[in-house]
């Protein structure tokens, strides 16, 4: 299964940060190497307690959210 991953490095602190739209996610790594790894370990870890029928945190369907991305002016 593919999901779509946001990820953000901070050029000031050097870190990397990913997300994954519709799920809750969050990892925070040194490398973009390293975060990709944290963030597919984290989709596995999810997707293994949503199969075991246990809440999922916020919800309780492995499947994904749909999400919409749009833009704000402040």
């Amino acid at each position: 299964m593919k999901y779509k991953v946001v990820v953000e490095h901070d050029p000031e602190t050097g870190h990397y940060a990913a997300t994954v739209p519709g799920l809750p996610i969050f990892v925070d790594a040194e490398s973009e190497r390293e975060v990709r790894k944290l963030v597919k370990e984290a989709i596995s870890f999810y997707l293994e307690e949503a199969s075991k029928g246990k809440p999922a945190r916020s919800h309780g369907a492995a499947a994904p959210l749909p999400v919409k991305i749009i833009t704000v002016d402040v």
